[in-house]
């Protein structure tokens, strides 16, 4: 399926996952979408943190939280809050969700900007590259607009 490229909140979803690039060590990230992700998923942040320090979590990993709508996949992109996203982590991530959402019975996916501005070409090509040949609809936010509901057309 062709994915559908927006600007807008992804915290207003009407997907069934709402995708977050993350790090490994489970530490705070400072971005406005993240904290108010934070804020609205707090028991999802505080079981992943866990997760993640325990060495559970590692780069080019994803966790499912599904006591929640819309569901949240931790995408680990990162391997400290403070460090860059890593393409190879990205590719790792977006190959196995590519391979494993219908085991999830993932039903369609937003993709919140995993990146920086400067990150987020090569970022949009790989999810060009790994998710547009399968039969998830895929939403891909290319830019965090705070309260403005996107036409996801899902």
């Amino acid at each position: 399926m062709p994915i559908n490229y927006v600007s807008g909140d992804p915290a207003l979803t009407q997907a069934d996952v709402l995708a977050l690039g993350h790090n490994a060590r489970g530490r705070t990230e400072l971005g406005a979408l993240e904290t108010r992700l934070m804020q609205q998923f707090s028991p999802a942040f505080a079981t992943y943190t866990r997760l993640a320090r325990r060495g559970q979590q590692t780069p080019g990993t994803w966790w499912l939280w599904v006591d929640t709508r819309p569901q949240l996949a931790f995408l680990t992109v990162r391997s400290s809050s403070v460090g860059a996203t890593r393409l190879r982590y990205v590719e790792s991530v977006l190959m196995s969700i590519s391979r494993e959402y219908e085991i999830h019975a993932i039903k369609s996916i937003a993709l919140a900007p995993l990146g920086n501005q400067y990150e987020q070409e090569e970022i949009l090509k790989l999810i060009e590259r790994w998710l547009s040949g399968i039969r998830l609809p895929v939403v891909a936010y290319t830019e965090y607009v705070p309260d403005v509901a996107a036409d996801e057309a899902l």
